[in-house]
């Protein structure tokens, strides 16, 4: 059963007006008319997503693989790669939440002081655990327990349009990060041009997985809102296994093609094949914690939101 029959905008709150977009099996896909953010209805129990995120959902494929040279691991040394080379970057205390298998983990923690990871599933935390990585919290990252060290950096790679809460999410990282700390976040872009060519059969619209759909202007509001500035918006790409391809592409067909794919890339070993892509519709934000007191610009936020949020102040 469904927990939250949500009809408005988490940015906006309950006066704004959400208009039905289109449906996604059970799900209505709708958009603020106040501020454009796009999102799913309803969102799943919390029992709901213990079980889309149980051990299934990190055995898809070779995705989360995890051994040195399979994609997962040369995406997150990239990532590491193009983190460190961001201005005012301190290579300190890091914080990876939504962790999964333990790639990013890996990859930072030869060149930072200390790295830390967050992960609802268990069954990843293990797996994460079993790579020589302990320092792991399982549970809810808003109730988690990570000490009171303040915190250089916070990463949430394919992590925001998972969770109910994507602004609360970005408020916690806030409080734990240092004064001029960083958040770095990758996340689909539904104003891409293969995110309106294709619609509902976008590879990334898969409710209730995906919750959120943001586009540029959209993700910078709402770290606006949670108190940070944009430093900057990219589109890297990445490689993909393509098991994991072959299964996204069957189950946008019809879920029951998913299995059938994933047997079929199994017998070929087609996970062993990584090719990078790089569809333009993938976003990669960078963006650093606003001193307290200070409002954001209008080249932030929006001009209706500016004013608002000054308003507020």
């Amino acid at each position: 059963m469904m927990s939250d029959e949500r009809r408005c905008c988490v940015m906006c709150g309950p006066p704004a007006v959400s208009e039905h977009l289109f449906r996604k099996g059970a799900y209505a896909i709708l958009r603020c008319r106040l501020c454009g953010l796009i999102f799913a209805s309803p969102h799943p129990t919390h029992d709901e997503l213990e079980q889309i995120y149980s051990e299934s959902f990190f055995q898809v494929g070779e995705k989360f693989a995890g051994q040195a040279g399979s994609s997962g691991r040369l995406n997150a040394e990239h990532r590491v790669r193009r983190l460190l080379t961001t201005p005012g970057v301190i290579r300190g205390n890091w914080l990876d939440v939504g962790c999964a298998t333990g790639d990013f983990m890996l990859a930072a923690r030869p060149h930072v002081g200390h790295i830390a990871g967050v992960e609802m599933s268990m069954y990843a935390a293990e797996q994460t655990r079993a790579k020589g990585l302990q320092d792991v919290v399982v549970g809810d990252f808003l109730r988690a327990s990570l000490g009171n060290d303040p915190v250089d950096i916070v990463t949430m790679w394919d992590v925001i349009e998972h969770v109910p809460d994507p602004l609360a999410f970005l408020r916690h990282a806030f409080q734990l990060l240092r004064n001029g700390g960083l958040i770095a976040l990758s996340t689909g872009d539904i104003g891409s041009l293969v995110a309106r060519v294709m619609g509902r059969f976008w590879h990334l619209m898969i409710p209730p997985r995906h919750l959120y759909f943001f586009s540029p202007v959209t993700i910078r509001n709402l770290l606006s809102q949670a108190g940070f500035e944009a430093v900057v918006v990219s589109k890297p790409g990445k490689r993909v296994p393509l098991d994991f391809a072959l299964w996204k592409l069957a189950s946008l067909v019809t879920p029951r093609a998913g299995s059938a794919a994933l047997r079929l890339g199994a017998l070929t070993h087609l996970g062993h094949l990584a090719p990078f892509v790089n569809l333009w519709d993938i976003m990669t934000i960078v963006a650093r914690k606003r001193p307290l007191g200070m409002t954001p610009s209008p080249e932030d936020v929006s001009t209706h939101q500016y004013d608002s949020l000054v308003n507020r102040s």
